[in-house]
C-alpha cells in the first residue's frame, strides 16, 4: 500500500528527482570542452618529458572525467550532437588513458 502512494506521489512531481538544472547542464559541456585543451596539455608535457606537468595534467583529467562519468560511459545521453561526439572522444582517450597507466604500473 505505501509503495503504491509512494510512486504515485513520486510520478505526479514532474521529475523531480531526474531533472538537471539549466546551470548544472553548462557546468558539464564546460567541462567536457575543458577536457580537449588538458588531453592537449597532456600530450604535450609528455612529448617534451616534463613529469611535473604531466602529474598536473593527469589529475585534471582524472577529476573533469569524473564529473561526467554518466555522460562519459554512455549511461546519459546529451543532446547536442557536437557535445555528445566531444562525450565520447573523450571517453575514449580517458579508457585509453587508464589503460596504458595500469600497464606502465605493472611493467615497473
Amino acid at each position: 500500500m505505501t509503495e503504491k502512494n509512494l510512486t504515485e506521489n513520486l510520478k505526479g512531481k514532474s521529475n523531480y528527482f531526474t531533472s538537471e538544472r539549466k546551470d548544472m547542464k553548462f557546468l558539464k559541456g564546460f567541462t567536457l570542452i575543458a577536457l580537449l585543451p588538458l588531453w592537449a596539455g597532456y600530450a604535450f608535457a609528455l612529448y617534451n618529458g616534463d613529469s611535473n606537468n604531466l602529474s598536473n595534467y593527469s589529475l585534471l583529467i582524472l577529476a573533469f572525467s569524473f564529473m561526467n562519468f554518466n555522460a562519459i560511459c554512455g549511461e546519459e545521453k546529451i543532446e547536442n550532437k557536437a557535445l555528445n561526439l566531444v562525450t565520447k572522444l573523450d571517453g575514449v582517450l580517458f579508457f585509453v588513458w587508464a589503460l596504458v597507466t595500469v600497464i606502465q604500473l605493472l611493467l615497473k
